[in-house]
């Protein structure tokens, strides 16, 4: 079974994989949803999605951090990780010890697409992946005719003490334009910026997210005035099957006025 990693990496495997650790909190969700959670052998800490798989599978330590000695003891016959939620390091240390690494690299809803095909191939349900991403797909292009956003130009954090931000070429941004809102900065990464920053740019609305940083509504005062409103993060960060939950998400939130 040959497959190829977003980094261009053929891997030859024997045969579906049986033995699978979820380095992504993400794909572990998505996994499951495909029929494969008898094969996944390990999850990260934050692999939340089932509530019950992580009393149920080593947990191998964060999404960086990541115990390889605890990954290499359950001698799992592929991991999933992704290019920017995990370390290059701690791949590059699997793979040095011959445990195959499959790496995705999502920064467009397209790829996130995509993604669920590539899923479904990994897990030897092909059709599952296919269909969930048609059914995702149907849903979103429907979704994005029947509802706008009320603020146009929006800033999206990702942390706080340093104020950051999704960048230009972050998946949250392309999540951000799917849905009609013109997002800020121009420029890629996670950029450090202050707020005065946002209001030269004339930001009319700030999205403050549950994670990666659990942002409170004692947070808001800090926008510098600015429109703000709390938002769930796994609706604009979760690539894979979580997708499907976004456009009834995104209903719900363009109906309230941001204040």
């Amino acid at each position: 079974m040959l497959v190829v990693d977003d980094r261009g990496i053929p891997l030859e495997l024997d045969g579906v994989p049986q033995r699978m650790v979820s380095l992504v909190p993400s794909l572990t969700e998505t996994l499951v949803d495909l029929g494969a959670e008898d094969r996944i052998v390990g999850v990260t800490k934050f692999c939340t999605r089932p509530g019950h798989l992580r009393k149920k599978r080593k947990r191998i330590g964060g999404t960086k951090g990541i115990n390889i000695a605890e990954v290499m003891d359950l001698k799992p016959d592929l991991v999933l990780a992704n290019l920017e939620e995990n370390e290059a390091q701690d791949v590059m240390a699997l793979e040095i010890a011959g445990i195959p690494c499959w790496v995705c690299d999502v920064r467009s809803v397209e790829r996130a697409f995509s993604l669920l095909h590539d899923l479904g191939a990994l897990t030897g349900n092909p059709e599952g992946g296919l269909r969930l991403a048609g059914e995702i797909r149907l849903d979103w292009e429907q979704g994005r005719t029947r509802f706008r956003p009320v603020a146009s130009r929006v800033a999206y954090a990702v942390w706080r003490n340093p104020w950051m931000w999704a960048g230009s070429d972050a998946y949250i941004q392309d999540v951000l334009r799917w849905w009609g809102w013109n997002p800020w900065p121009s420029v890629p990464r996670y950029p450090e910026m202050d707020m005065e920053s946002l209001l030269a740019a004339a930001v009319e609305e700030v999205l403050l997210p549950t994670e990666p940083f659990p942002f409170k509504e004692a947070h808001r005062s800090e926008c510098a005035g600015l429109k703000s409103r709390l938002v769930d993060g796994e609706m604009f960060s979760w690539y894979g099957s979580r997708m499907q939950y976004v456009p009834r998400y995104m209903e719900g939130l363009f109906v309230q006025d941001p204040e």
